[in-house]
């Protein structure tokens, strides 16, 4: 049994046996994505979460994976969900900074190649992130979520 379907005007056969795994590894990957998304959104302020040891472990996992020109003073704004898509103002209520100081960093992180900014200047201005940018906010979720995994298996009276 096959299928036949058109990619531009070309007639292409696909066998059954080839699609089932690559719907299956489609629907594995996004329920995995939804898990993630899930956790990231109960992660807790950037206040509770970013003492001096989980951002000594942020850094240090930004040197490994290519990244050691992001420093400290841009994990406020990488802070899970990330900058993507937000405004210059919406960030800086995120990132509890003022607008200038989060310019500030963006057009550091936009020189470094992690985000591009969009529009006109001003706090209405948004931001989109790069491949590069969407690797560093992986990299911090996968940190943050782990120290957070951490946290709630120690409980809520085990020291920090």
């Amino acid at each position: 049994m096959y299928l036949v379907g058109h990619i531009g005007n070309i007639p292409v056969e696909e066998w059954l046996p080839f699609l089932v795994p690559i719907i299956a590894l489609y629907l594995f990957g996004r329920r995995r994505d939804r898990r993630r998304r899930s956790e990231v959104r109960r992660l807790p302020d950037a206040g509770d979460l970013l003492d001096d040891r989980a951002v000594e472990q942020v850094l240090a996992r930004w040197r490994e994976g290519r990244h050691p020109q992001a420093a400290a003073r841009h994990l406020p704004l990488l802070y899970p969900p990330g900058p993507d898509e937000m405004t210059i103002g919406q960030l800086a209520g995120h990132a509890r900074s003022d607008p200038r100081t989060v310019r500030l960093l963006l057009d550091e992180l936009e020189d470094l190649g992690y985000v591009e900014l969009d529009g006109e200047g001003g706090a209405e201005q948004s931001v989109s992130l790069t491949i590069e940018g969407y690797d560093l906010v992986h990299q911090t979720e996968s940190v943050l979520l782990s120290i957070a995994r951490e946290r709630r298996a120690q409980g809520p009276d085990a020291p920090r």
